[in-house]
C-alpha cells in the first residue's frame, strides 16, 4: 500500500541536492510539520510527476520538505530551472 503524504512527512529523508539528478525539480522547506502538510494542496502534478517529501534537520532544528519528482529530466526541461525555497527560522 502506498503511504499517504502525511506519512511521508514522518520519514527521515535528506533535502534534495539541488542539481536535479535525483529527479526532484521543485521543493519547499518548512520549520513546522503542519506548514508543510498545509502546503501540499497547492501542488499541482502533471502526468509523470509525483509528490515527494520528508523530514530532516539542520543546525537550527527540525525541518520538513515537500516537492515534485519527475521521471524524465530530459522531457521535463531545463536543469537550470530546478527550484527550491528554504525555510526561515
Amino acid at each position: 500500500m502506498k503511504p499517504t503524504f502525511a506519512e511521508l512527512l514522518d520519514v527521515t529523508r535528506p533535502l534534495p541536492q539541488g542539481h536535479g539528478i535525483d529527479g526532484i525539480v521543485q521543493w519547499h522547506c518548512f520549520r513546522h510539520r503542519e506548514d508543510a502538510a498545509g502546503f501540499v494542496p497547492s501542488i499541482r502534478l502533471l502526468g509523470a510527476q509525483q509528490l515527494v517529501g520528508g523530514r530532516t534537520e539542520d543546525s537550527l532544528g527540525p525541518l520538513w520538505w515537500v516537492g515534485v519528482r519527475v521521471d524524465n529530466l530530459g522531457r521535463w526541461g531545463n536543469l537550470q530551472a530546478v527550484n527550491k525555497h528554504g525555510a526561515s527560522a
